[in-house]
């Protein structure tokens, strides 16, 4: 989900946004320990009242299945250099905190929970957060560490795909040169779908584009995120590789169900002297590590086989489940790996 571009930022505002939790250790604590503080019939609105009363942050909330939604308008989001402001950052923060405190302590069966930024002067640039209740729990209880539970946020600032899309048909409207009555009916029939996936969401003008999200492609969209990380943080695949993109989707389609992992890693000009094959293993082996990592942590079953993509020429290693276990090291051969064509 996160360019390159603004990997660095969004980890910095992780960090931010965890340390806040962490803060708040104990009196999350409390919420769990009572009883549902937040009837099911008031979450939206316990969500809204608190972030009035105690922050002063007017905020609109949207639910769909299991899946609670936060928007938030700012005036200030990001400064000249696309950073978060500091401002922008505290406010999305305490609202973090009290989607976090009303979750916890709510009878209303949510899995997760997101927060949607935006700056009202730009407002088609946007902060998207997705965050999952059993993490907060887990860490809470100390099932995870620190530094497990900080990787299991998800983080996108992003153009909104909303209104890249409206722009872009409100443009061949112009110059089809459509009658005004037609167009909004035309849009909300045709271009203002909901979601299918965590890429998509958003609000623009007005309205929600979200969806129920689900576990599995909440870890396709983690462990893609994982992959880009760790051509960052690991010292050989940082000093030989230039990480391009990854991107996750988990694929279910009749008794096939499966995680597709597309990469994009070329070898920099000082990479150690391998054969092409050799640098696409190490590759290989660094994304299905990740993805073992992430999905064992999980404890997460129901798929058959994972697939890593190279994007370049769109062949694919193909790891059944039951031999994933078998790349949790980093010296791991790909055996039990197969080389398979993909369409």
């Amino acid at each position: 989900m996160l360019s390159s571009k603004n990997t660095a930022r969004c980890i910095r505002m992780r960090r931010k946004f965890f340390l806040l939790l962490v803060t708040d250790y104990w009196l999350l604590v409390t919420f769990i320990g009572c009883g549902p503080s937040y009837p099911e019939t008031r979450v939206k609105e316990s969500i809204i009242k608190i972030c009035k009363k105690e922050y002063g942050l007017d905020v609109k909330v949207a639910t769909v299945g299991k899946t609670i939604t936060i928007y938030l308008p700012l005036t200030q989001l990001i400064d000249f250099t696309f950073a978060i402001t500091k401002e922008a950052s505290e406010k999305i923060n305490d609202v973090i905190l009290t989607a976090a405190r009303v979750t916890l302590s709510t009878d209303a069966k949510v899995d997760f929970y997101c927060i949607i930024a935006h700056d009202v002067r730009i407002p088609e640039i946007q902060i998207v957060i997705v965050k999952y209740v059993d993490d907060v729990k887990r860490f809470l209880l100390n099932d995870i560490s620190r530094g497990e539970y900080s990787k299991r946020m998800l983080v996108d600032i992003r153009l909104s795909p909303q209104a890249q899309k409206e722009r872009a048909i409100k443009d061949v409207f112009s110059k089809m040169k459509l009658d005004e009555k037609w167009e909004d009916q035309v849009m909300n029939e045709f271009f203002r779908a909901e979601p299918t996936g965590l890429g998509e969401m958003g609000y623009w003008e007005g309205r929600f584009y979200i969806k129920d999200v689900t576990l599995a492609e909440f870890l396709a969209e983690q462990t893609a995120n994982r992959i880009k990380m760790e051509f960052k943080e690991d010292r050989f695949l940082s000093d030989n590789f230039l990480m391009k993109s990854a991107k996750g989707t988990y694929v279910s389609k009749e008794d096939e169900r499966y995680f597709r992992f597309d990469v994009s890693a070329a070898p920099n000009g000082e990479a150690v002297e391998m054969s092409a094959q050799e640098l696409q293993n190490k590759v290989n082996q660094a994304a299905l590590r990740i993805a073992y990592q992430v999905l064992h942590g999980y404890r997460f079953e129901d798929f058959n086989y994972v697939l890593v993509v190279d994007i370049t020429d769109d062949r694919a290693t193909k790891v059944l489940k039951e031999d994933l276990k078998n790349f949790r090291s980093k010296n791991a051969k790909l055996d039990g790996a197969m080389e398979v064509e993909v369409y």
